[in-house]
């Protein structure tokens, strides 16, 4: 990923599936923060823990997910961003809460339309996927992001939730600069969720990305240090997961299980002595 796109994107990624005779796959998304996803064709849908579906889209978009969110799709190829917090606010500027733990077609959606012309380039031409990598970093250099004033604040809240010596809301809004009642309403705004819950929601991800590098690791050594028990950590597992660390560990997760490796991998690379990350803003 281009280093000017640091500021908006958590990673850029290429998924390439191939289904043989034309048969389908199911698995689904894990909490994550909100992405765009851009097909070759309309074939990849998905349903939320709510039931809210979507049959299928060229460009999908997930908002901040606390929750498990199902795809079904037939063979594709599909280029898409990990959006981080300052992204959502300065590409997108509507409030997260809004999209939270959704599902919504990017070609319908009003609030997206700016991203359609994106859309539509990697749905044509033939397969290159450098020349892709480049159309997409000029295609987000060149739009003009939304004036946030809390910018600044919003980079340095996000740093502070990846920060693993970060455990409580106050530890969260002294990192941020702010008061209590104001990093509230901005995780809202720019997050989606409450602070309590954003730091619950990366404790328990910190575990289960260090499940995922070791797959030799029993439940208990892959707890982060934060959890006070493994029963701690199974209530959390349904609530963020629908389902139990066992009945994960036993279903078929051809997509989930490569995308956290790699999530692993990309925190080893990222993480730094305290737990940081890469500055988002000067």
């Amino acid at each position: 990923m281009a280093p000017e796109l640091h500021r908006y994107f958590a990673s850029v990624f290429l998924i390439e599936i191939d289904v043989s005779d034309g048969g389908m796959v199911e698995d689904f998304m894990f909490p994550d923060w909100a992405t765009m996803r851009f097909n070759a064709q309309g074939v990849v849908g998905g349903t939320t823990r709510s039931g809210e579906a979507l049959p299928g889209s060229r460009f999908v978009v997930s908002g901040a997910r606390s929750q498990e969110a199902y795809v079904r799709t037939g063979s594709v190829r599909q280029w898409g961003v990990l959006i981080h917090p300052l992204g959502w606010a300065l590409l997108v500027g509507k409030p997260a809460r809004d999209y939270a733990n959704r599902l919504v077609d990017g070609m319908a959606d009003p609030a997206f339309e700016r991203f359609r012309p994106l859309a539509d380039t990697l749905a044509s031409g033939a397969l290159d996927p450098k020349g892709e990598l480049c159309r997409i970093t000029e295609f987000f250099m060149g739009l003009e992001p939304i004036d946030d004033p809390a910018a600044g604040t919003i980079a340095a809240a996000y740093e502070a939730i990846l920060d693993p010596e970060v455990s409580s809301v106050e530890g969260l809004a002294e990192r941020a600069g702010v008061t209590r009642r104001t990093l509230e309403r901005l995780c809202q705004r720019a997050f989606g969720f409450p602070p309590k819950l954003l730091l619950r929601r990366q404790r328990f991800l910190r575990s289960l990305a260090h499940f995922a590098a070791d797959p030799s690791l029993k439940w208990i050594e892959a707890l982060d240090p934060g959890y006070c028990d493994q029963a701690q950590f199974v209530r959390d597992f349904r609530e963020f997961m629908g389902m139990t660390p066992s009945e994960y560990s036993h279903r078929s997760k051809p997509f989930v299980d490569a995308v956290l490796k790699e999530r692993a991998r990309y925190m080893v690379e990222q993480v730094g002595p305290r737990g940081g990350t890469r500055s988002l803003v000067a």
